[in-house]
């Protein structure tokens, strides 16, 4: 006599699809959260490449690169920062190719396959906005990490010849003092790497912390409290900072900083007694035991 067919039901079959729903629902985080953390390493690795590079420079020139010297009579912009360091962070043959003045005191080229490639180093993988230009600076090459604007000083004159930071200069202790932050483009504006773009802010150039971190940039109206020069982070819990030393760091968003500070827009440097402000002023004399 032929045996009967066994076959699902429809409760077990309904049950082992919910079994399996919970079961993804369990992984999907898990891998969520790998993936964040291999992006947060690439992150860092990214920020201590480019403070090394600040140090390498500085060990062949005696100083840290201006972050722009400005001349206003150009129509595309002025050479940065960035652009110095690129034979420093292993991108000579993109430095060759974009031929920059000895000086650096010309204007950068229009936009072009060099001014709008991004080399990996200026990318943070967990910036939410993909591509490799930056609409907010007439899509020249995006970077997400500008530099310090205490290490980094604007040359405003555009000579060259202004004041620049040395070692000696940072009192407080190279390890210490952030040369490097993270900016996203959600929050924040994210910046270029390439230098000053023309009729754009200075701020797609280099950092400040005169206000706390993870400040959201004020799209609407003038910005009249400069939000757009902060620091802003994609990973949770925290920004990543390349500091003097060369070392990285996580500083956890929810450290100890200043609010409703109102001068930043003038270019007067947050003097508050907050770890988060004394982090990015290079000479204050405020030690902090201990980084948070």
């Amino acid at each position: 006599m032929p045996q009967p067919r066994r076959a699902f039901t429809l409760i077990e079959l309904l049950v082992v699809i919910a079994i399996i729903a919970v079961l993804i629902g369990l992984l999907l985080p898990a891998v969520q959260k790998v993936r964040e953390a291999s992006a947060r390493t690439r992150c860092f690795n990214n920020a201590k490449q480019i403070a090394l590079a600040a140090h390498n420079f500085h060990d062949a020139n005696g100083f840290f690169p201006h972050a722009y010297h400005l001349n206003t009579g150009v129509t595309t912009g002025n050479w940065g920062a960035g652009t110095r360091l690129l034979p420093y962070l292993e991108q000579a043959p993109l430095a060759a190719a974009l031929n920059p003045p000895p000086d650096f005191l010309g204007a950068i080229p229009g936009l072009n396959a060099n001014t709008q490639s991004r080399p990996p180093v200026f990318a943070c993988p967990s910036d939410p906005v993909a591509g490799p230009t930056n609409p907010l600076a007439r899509d020249y090459g995006k970077s997400n990490y500008p530099l310090s604007a205490q290490i980094f000083l604007a040359d405003g004159a555009g000579t060259g010849r202004t004041p620049r930071v040395r070692v000696t200069d940072i009192s407080d202790g190279t390890s210490q003092t952030f040369a490097v932050g993270e900016r996203e483009s959600v929050k924040g504006l994210a910046a270029v790497w390439i230098g000053r773009v023309h009729g754009v802010t200075d701020a797609m150039t280099y950092g400040r912390a005169d206000l706390p971190p993870n400040t959201p940039f004020d799209r609407v109206g003038a910005d009249p409290n400069c939000t757009r020069h902060a620091w802003t982070s994609p990973h949770p819990g925290g920004l990543t900072f390349g500091f003097c030393d060369g070392s990285v760091r996580f500083v956890s968003d929810r450290v100890r900083s200043h609010t409703g500070y109102t001068l930043s827009c003038p270019g007067q440097v947050n003097t508050a007694d907050f770890p988060y402000q004394n982090l990015y002023r290079r000479n204050d004399g405020n030690v902090i035991p201990e980084v948070p």
